[in-house]
């Protein structure tokens, strides 16, 4: 464990931003910012830093290279938080772009086509994947738009000007397409945590994405099966050293992921009790992730259960460490915490990655 960091995370008091003063007590984390708020804090040319631009299109990921599946457009938040800082009326159009390319892809159930290329499907390690695989897949979308419409809904920029009128207008028209989606992910709630049971980044994605897609369209039932798996991830840390237990132990990729995910929700909901139990998991998580990362960046993955040298693969490639994620947890973190030195780690973290 890192003493140094950790002595700094329990007794550093600072006013970390002009605008409002967020004084720190031992153990404390703000409990005032808002999700926006906190983007405001990081500054559009750290959000800046971490956009995926899509193509033409609005296709992001593997889908760049032709449709492939929805979970492929999840990084359109990296858009969104940036849009919501710079308040960029052509970024705007841009994650428009993104997100009604996803939607020309829904099916009839509310999910979403499987198109998997030829060489994939010729490839030797291909297993076609199963009902859960596919609802994971739409699940890791849908915490990423769920955000991304959560965060605009609560922007009076994209809200009141009339540069926005028009992205506004096309987004609410797809409301029913959102909520055919959200049905989707409810009718097979029972198979997301059966399948996600063991893996508590997996939990937090679909927590998040029923819990802002509930927030947003106005579901309680959603929200209520939010904080379903909610409790079953943070059921899942390490009684000692705090981290979320992924394949039997710890992962320094997994659990930054993990933590990435407990403190978005923990920014989106203003229920006290639910912000008492986030906190207290990624709290802990965090601290420990700390102890994983060098000063100058790198993320040791040794000891890790899942994705080291050696270790798991997807769709026939390696997983490395997903430092985009793991730097974006460093930075609401720095700022939560009013910690100076966890911001310059996270953009430590970009910089060794790059």
């Amino acid at each position: 464990m890192n003493n140094t960091l950790l002595t700094l995370l329990l007794f550093f008091s600072i006013a970390c931003s002009d605008k409002q003063d967020i004084v720190l007590h031992t153990n404390s984390i703000s409990d005032i910012l808002t999700y926006n708020q906190l983007l405001q804090q990081i500054g559009k040319e750290r959000l800046y830093r971490s956009v995926e631009e899509p193509n033409v299109d609005g296709s992001l990921g593997r889908n760049k290279d032709g449709y492939f599946h929805v979970r492929f457009q999840i990084n359109m938040t990296t858009i969104s938080d940036y849009v919501i800082v710079s308040e960029d009326i052509q970024a705007l159009e841009t994650l428009y772009a993104t997100i009604a390319y996803a939607f020309q892809h829904q099916e009839s159930d509310g999910g979403f086509e499987l198109v998997v290329p030829e060489e994939i499907l010729n490839a030797s390690y291909y297993t076609p994947p199963g009902p859960g695989d596919l609802l994971s897949g739409t699940a890791f979308f849908a915490s990423s738009l769920g955000l991304t419409l959560m965060s605009l809904d609560n922007s009076q920029w994209y809200n009141q000007s009339a540069q926005t009128r028009g992205v506004r207008e096309a987004i609410t028209f797809m409301r029913p397409q959102f909520e055919n989606m959200l049905n989707y992910l409810m009718s097979g709630s029972e198979i997301l945590i059966q399948m996600d049971a063991q893996a508590p980044n997996r939990l937090l994605f679909d927590a998040l994405a029923y819990y802002s897609l509930g927030e947003y369209l106005t579901r309680n039932d959603a929200i209520a099966l939010a904080h379903e798996f909610m409790h079953a991830a943070l059921a899942q840390t390490d009684t000692v050293e705090g981290y979320f237990i992924e394949g039997g132990g710890w992962d320094s990729s997994y659990n930054g992921v993990a933590i990435k995910l407990a403190m978005e929700l923990y920014l989106l909901t203003e229920d006290t009790e639910t912000k008492v139990l986030l906190k207290s998991g990624f709290l802990d998580a965090t601290v420990w992730q700390l102890s994983r990362i060098s000063a100058n960046g790198e993320i040791s993955t040794e000891g890790n259960t899942r994705v080291y040298e050696g270790g798991e693969s997807f769709l026939g490639a390696e997983k490395g460490v997903d430092y985009v994620k793991v730097a974006k947890a460093l930075l609401y973190f720095g700022y939560l915490t009013c910690e100076p030195a966890i911001v310059e780690l996270g953009d430590a973290v970009i910089d060794y990655y790059n």
